[in-house]
C-alpha cells in the first residue's frame, strides 16, 4: 500500500512540476481530488512544504524545463492577498525569457495557484 501511495504522490508531483516548468498552472484533473489532497498533505507540514519535497520539486522544474525555469521563494507581501489556508507557501517561477509568475501552493484546493500582483493596491487613481 505504501508503494502505491508513493507512486501516486510521485505522479501528482511530476505532473505539477512538468506544468510549472512550462510556466502553466498545474492541471491535476486526471487525479481524484482526494488523491491530490493526500499527496499534498504528505508534502507539507504546518510551517510549509517539507524541505526535501520542495528541493525535489525545484529540481524537477529545472530539469523538465531544460534549465529554463526555476522556482524561487517569494515574499508574501508581493502577492495581492494572503491565502488563509494551512501551510500556504509563496513562490515565484522565473523563466530565462524574463517571464515571472507568482505561485501559492499548499495542501488545499487547488494546491498550486497563480496570482497576479496588483499594481495599485488602493484601487484608485493614487489620490488620497
Amino acid at each position: 500500500m505504501i508503494d502505491d501511495s508513493e507512486d501516486l504522490d510521485d505522479r501528482v508531483y511530476g505532473r505539477a512540476a512538468a506544468d510549472l516548468a512550462a510556466m502553466n498552472e498545474p492541471d491535476l484533473s486526471d487525479f481524484e481530488p482526494s488523491e491530490v489532497d493526500e499527496a499534498m498533505l504528505r508534502a507539507f507540514e504546518t510551517s510549509g512544504p517539507r524541505t526535501e519535497w520542495l528541493d525535489n520539486l525545484r529540481s524537477r522544474i529545472t530539469r523538465d524545463s531544460g534549465s529554463q525555469t526555476r522556482l524561487e521563494d517569494a515574499d508574501p507581501d508581493e502577492f495581492p492577498f494572503r491565502v488563509k489556508e494551512f501551510a500556504a507557501s509563496y513562490h515565484r517561477l522565473v523563466n530565462t525569457s524574463g517571464a515571472t509568475q507568482l505561485l501559492v501552493m499548499g495542501p488545499f484546493q487547488p494546491p498550486f495557484q497563480f496570482m497576479t500582483p496588483e499594481a495599485d493596491t488602493q484601487g484608485g487613481t493614487g489620490d488620497s
